[in-house]
């Protein structure tokens, strides 16, 4: 990864091709239901501040 290519912050992570095909295997709603349940957990285990800090951690400010 070259300088212009790095990031401050946040994260990355690499997907194969082989991962992609086997999500789009998955019906959609059940992606969705997946999505649903997840945000909900979050939503609800989050205290304010930790959702602070997850926010600016996805915005790559930390």
């Amino acid at each position: 990864m070259d300088e212009k290519q790095k990031k401050k912050g946040g994260y990355s992570y690499h997907i194969t091709d082989e991962q992609i095909e086997r999500y789009k295997q998955i019906p959609i709603d059940q992606r969705l239901e997946w999505f649903e349940e997840w945000q909900e957990f979050i939503y609800n285990t989050l205290t304010p501040e930790q959702w602070e800090t997850l926010q600016k951690f996805r915005r790559g400010e930390i």
